[in-house]
């Protein structure tokens, strides 16, 4: 009957969606890479990695900025605003 799902088309779906957006976020990667922007997939809810929080809380807070860009690709001024409210 039309407009009834079942666990498996709705699974199937969401399985063809993220290899779509899997697929769209190599693409991104690889274009701000040939022009050398930076690009992250990194978010906030994904949680700051642990060493970025002991560097932070030791008092380096520019040390703590600059490893969570290394780790995630984020922008100074992000990294900046992130350890600021450790």
């Amino acid at each position: 009957m039309p407009g009834e799902f079942t666990t498996e088309s709705i699974q199937a779906h969401f399985d063809n969606t993220n290899a779509r957006l899997a697929a769209i976020e190599e693409t991104l990667k690889r274009i701000c890479g040939s022009i050398g922007l930076p690009y992250s997939t990194w978010t906030e809810e994904q949680g700051v990695p642990d060493e970025v929080i002991q560097l932070a809380q030791s008092g380096d807070n520019l040390g703590a900025i600059k490893r969570l860009r290394e780790l995630t690709g984020v922008e100074f001024d992000r990294a900046r605003d992130v350890v600021a409210g450790l």
